[in-house]
């Protein structure tokens, strides 16, 4: 992590924008005041990033008129602005998959280049690793879930140019101008229910769940009709699929700039996804080599899993059998390469490789328990085999969000992803990969669940 306060320590705002190349899951920011001085919305733009961003409104004009208008104009390259009146004041950046800004500066010119401001920029692995990345998915899915937000709109943008033109004029009398708003003042949020928060929250896992269970269910069902010759016929339908996607996401989503614009395809493709889908299985079928290791995936990472994850051998994992189910899952390996060495108890400087780090991974897993008591062992047994298939969902909910289960550095995406290959006749495996494959076919999938 770093101080960013400008000129004062020679660390400025844009030096928290990802380089060219790096993959993002998309960026959400929450910012109360702007202009169309800075970059973050060009670097979205250029780096096909999707931007949600919540972004103050009242009449004062906090965000120029000029920088609405490019946003709402960039609808069609995936930017999303939201208003929320009157009680708006974080100024808070989210990079998913790089890291935030969580500090004093709004989105302006003088914020950016000139202001003395203070505020910290945290790499993903700081995220983890203080258990922000929680926090802040729970602030933006708060945001999200405000009744008081709107969408920005034509109508308001022309609204908010007149009012700054009565504000130059009229700042004397500023308070009369909140006669002329269309949105009420707002109070802001006085009362937060934790557990109808809560409960609202598993209620919309559950329903993003099943409508993403259903669109995988229905590629499944047609996934044999398009079996590579490469792939054995009894290879479980959901794990077909799952390649698959992997393929896809790889080979075709993949541009040569190093880019993954899932959002961009999504946008073209949603208008039918169907069709989208039908021309991709077409070409996955005609695969006269796996496109991107999916063999491998297929005939040594699955098979272990689920051996080792069955009903009669997960009460007897080792420390070397559970390092190998870790090595083989895609998102523990993606979180693992971004932990801090501090974590195993080595300087922050250290140097380790993903195999290290997998080892090290793993003896420290294995030193720790949630808040009921259970090993992660004991953790995995619960959510593959602690109740009916159909609540599965549930179990992977309560493992990866509630405090009382869940493990630190062992999120739902990589809960989710191995037990679709410990249990490929009840559930798919799913990551954030998934998800965005799921999303560049044109289906209305969320990339974080």
């Amino acid at each position: 992590m770093k101080l960013i306060a400008n000129g004062l320590n020679g660390e400025f705002f844009r030096s928290c924008l990802p380089p060219p190349g790096k993959e993002i899951d998309g960026v959400v920011a929450a910012i109360a005041y702007g202009d169309d001085k800075t970059t973050l919305l060009e670097h979205c733009i250029k780096n096909h990033h999707r931007l949600d961003i919540w972004m103050r409104y009242d009449h004062t004009v906090p965000v120029s008129p000029a920088f609405l208008s490019k946003l709402l104009a960039n609808v069609k390259n995936n930017i999303f602005c939201k208003l929320i009146p009157d009680r708006l004041h974080s100024k808070v950046i989210w990079w998913k998959g790089y890291g935030a800004y969580i500090g004093s500066a709004n989105l302006t010119e003088r914020a950016w280049y000139s202001n003395i401001e203070a505020g910290i920029f945290f790499t993903e692995s700081d995220l983890y690793n203080s258990n922000l990345i929680e926090q802040l998915e729970e602030f933006f899915d708060n945001l999200a879930s405000l009744d008081s937000c709107v969408d920005l709109s034509k109508e308001i943008i022309d609204e908010q140019r007149q009012l700054l033109k009565l504000k130059v004029e009229l700042e004397k009398k500023e308070r009369e101008l909140i006669k002329k708003r269309k949105i009420p003042e707002w109070g802001g949020v006085n009362f937060f229910d934790n557990k109808k928060t809560k409960d609202r929250r598993k209620e919309s896992f559950h329903k993003e769940w099943e409508s993403t269970f259903s669109i995988i269910k229905s590629i499944s069902d047609q996934i044999n009709d398009y079996r590579p010759a490469w792939i054995s016929e009894d290879t479980p339908k959901f794990w077909q699929t799952d390649q698959f996607l992997h393929a896809y996401y790889y080979k075709k989503v993949h541009q040569q700039d190093n880019t993954y614009p899932f959002e961009d395809y999504h946008r073209t493709n949603s208008k039918n996804p169907q069709a989208v889908l039908m021309n991709m299985l077409s070409w996955w079928k005609i695969q006269s080599v796996p496109p991107s290791n999916e063999d491998i995936h297929l005939g040594i990472y699955a098979p272990y899993i689920r051996e080792h994850l069955s009903k009669n051998n997960i009460d007897s994992l080792t420390e070397d059998k559970l390092y190998q189910i870790f090595s083989y899952t895609h998102a523990t390996m993606d979180h693992v390469i971004k932990m801090s060495a501090e974590t195993f108890g080595y300087s922050a400087k250290t140097s380790l490789n993903k195999e290290e780090r997998a080892v090290l991974f793993t003896k420290w897993i294995m030193g720790q328990t949630n808040q009921k008591g259970m090993t992660i062992a004991e953790l995995l047994n619960y959510v593959l085999y602690g109740g009916k298939p159909s609540l599965m969902w549930e179990r992977l909910y309560l493992a990866g969000k509630d405090e009382e289960y869940k493990f630190q550095h062992y999120g739902i995406n990589s809960i989710a992803e191995v037990v679709g290959w410990a249990r490929p006749e009840d559930t798919p495996p799913r990551n954030g990969r998934t998800n965005k494959a799921l999303r560049a076919l044109g289906y209305p999938v969320r990339v974080n669940i």
